[in-house]
């Protein structure tokens, strides 16, 4: 599970290379079905369905993420190759031009200050509900007494999944890193959370070829059509640049995140998952304080 432009094809290759078998999706758009091991999702995004019902009612849920200051701009580049596409056939039709070029910049900039900032800022926002609605076990909204909207498929009493509290966060930062060591640890990370009291149902490389397997991917990065969104052309990602104003909100949300899943008084801060989750979201605003200084250094 993801926000939509968060590295979801590089984990999935690399879930085909520990597992032997092919990755689906909830769209179906690439005709593997849903009689698959392993299927990715962006539910509850508006680019998610649910479109599985109950047969993956004992699947472990791992949770993908990524800095918004880089899905954000992803997720934008999926767009322009789907031509901004708003139904299941135009975006079918598509589907062969995705991970395959990066839009101009100025059409990057012109989106993202669009409506006074208003795509970026629903994105944003998005990016956040999604690790919200996973960590509260598929909570929509919190009413003003406090009391909570779970979503359908996530209530206990429909049958639906056992949880949808993820087994796992994963940094895909981490599982892309250029120092192996770090990919390889989240690699292990991901692998153990998938086969997690599913030893005998989720068909699993032996672990002491786990590492080759991330490393086989890792090392055909770059060199194969489509293979992730390094192979894109184009300008490079890292000049889709924000406004010290937008940083800012960035920053905001991840201070958001980090404050409440590390809060004591709700018992978070004893929480494995939050801990892994803070973890994360420190680095990424870490990140962020270094983009604003330099802003502020060069007077922009």
């Amino acid at each position: 599970v993801s926000y939509p432009g968060s590295g979801e094809r590089l984990a999935w290759r690399i879930i085909e290379a520990l597992t032997g078998s092919v990755v689906g999706d909830d769209w179906n758009l690439s005709n593997k079905g849903y009689h698959v091991t392993t299927l990715k999702t962006s539910y509850p995004h508006n680019e998610g369905i649910w479109s599985w019902g109950d047969s993956f009612y004992d699947a472990n849920i791992i949770f993908l993420v990524r800095s918004p200051r880089w899905a954000i701009p992803s997720y934008f580049d999926i767009k322009s190759e789907l031509a901004f596409s708003n139904g299941f056939e135009d975006s079918k039709n598509r589907v062969r031009f995705t991970y395959t070029s990066r839009p101009a910049i100025y059409k990057w900039n012109r989106w993202v200050i669009a409506n006074r900032g208003e795509n970026f800022r629903e994105q944003l926002e998005k990016w956040g509900w999604m690790i919200d609605f996973y960590m509260n076990n598929g909570r929509r909204a919190i009413y003003a007494d406090g009391s909570s909207i779970i979503d359908a498929h996530c209530r206990p009493e429909n049958e639906i999944i056992h949880s949808c509290i993820p087994k796992a966060i994963i940094s895909y930062e981490r599982l892309g890193s250029t120092d192996k060591l770090i990919g390889e640890a989240e690699t292990m990370k991901l692998a153990n959370a998938m086969v997690e009291g599913r030893e005998n149902e989720v068909p699993m490389a032996d672990r002491m070829d786990w590492g080759c397997g991330y490393d086989k991917v890792i090392d055909r990065r770059k060199q194969e059509p489509r293979w992730d969104s390094t192979t894109r052309k184009g300008q490079s990602e890292t000049r889709r640049k924000y406004t010290s104003s937008s940083l800012g909100e960035i920053n905001a949300e991840l201070i958001r995140l980090i404050t409440t899943y590390s809060d004591a008084s709700t018992g978070w801060d004893v929480d494995p998952l939050a801990n892994d989750l803070v973890s994360i979201l420190a680095e990424y605003r870490a990140e962020i304080d270094a983009e604003l200084r330099a802003l502020a250094r060069s007077g922009k």
